[in-house]
């Protein structure tokens, strides 16, 4: 999380208006899902790596780091759908057909290359220029701060846990399993109170600063203009139908 988030803030697009960067993606996503050939996969997860690590210069490592654990799930998945089980004579483990090989492979493409089109939005738009997004086109405002808020305290989880892994380590705590093991507990068992006390001293912060019960978040992007979008859109429309023409 702590790769993403750098990566959104720090990219050469973050000042892009997320409406652009939603409708450039979210746009790639929906023509994946429609494009039927392998052409047109390979053509859109390409385009992706190269709007990512090209136009928005994310750090190839960020990259990687986002990537890791939602593909090693989708090619995990996709091995599985190209292993068979027989039971005519017992249980019998052998490889698909040549068909179901196809189809296993294309699925795996086809859900490597949406999840890169999310990865691509995730790691050059932060979450707080999302919520101003949806916020300006009619969501409540009580879900966006709740969604912020979470994403606050899911911070300080991870704040609160790795400070006490660092004052276990500097103490020995690490030192042997048994004492990690029992490190790993009293740091797991104080947890929940210290980051409920952050939370207290985080509900206190905003209180001094004057918050009147809404979330507010001083923008750092350019407006998105009509113009722009309207081509965007217009680009996505001829590609989907590239999409179908070539499958």
């Amino acid at each position: 999380m702590r790769a993403i988030d750098r990566a959104a803030q720090t990219n050469r697009w973050r000042r892009r208006p997320a409406a652009e960067k939603a409708l450039i993606f979210i746009g790639l996503m929906l023509v994946s899902l429609i494009a039927a050939g392998w052409i047109g996969q390979i053509v859109i997860l390409m385009l992706v790596l190269c709007l990512v690590l090209g136009a928005a210069r994310v750090a190839p490592r960020d990259l990687r780091a986002a990537a890791a654990v939602p593909a090693g799930f989708i090619l995990a998945g996709t091995a599985v759908q190209m292993i068979t089980l027989h039971w005519a004579e017992g249980p019998v483990v052998g490889i698909a057909g040549p068909e179901m090989l196809s189809a296993a492979a294309f699925t795996g493409l086809r859900s490597i290359t949406c999840v890169a089109c999310l990865i691509g939005l995730a790691l050059t738009t932060p979450l707080t220029s999302l919520l101003q997004m949806v916020q300006r086109r009619g969501l409540a405002p009580d879900i966006s701060d709740l969604a912020m808020m979470m994403f606050r305290i899911v911070w300080l989880v991870l704040d609160c846990l790795e400070t006490g892994q660092r004052a276990q380590a500097a103490r020995l705590g690490h030192a042997g399993w048994g004492r990690q093991i029992r490190s790993g507990g009293r740091l797991l068992a104080g947890l929940l109170p210290r980051v409920l006390d952050r939370a207290q001293r985080m509900n206190a912060g905003l209180a001094v600063r004057g918050y009147d019960g809404r979330l507010r978040f001083a923008g750092t992007e350019a407006v998105a203009a009509p113009a722009r979008l309207a081509v965007l859109a217009g680009g996505l429309v001829l590609a989907a139908a590239g999409a179908v023409w070539i499958g």
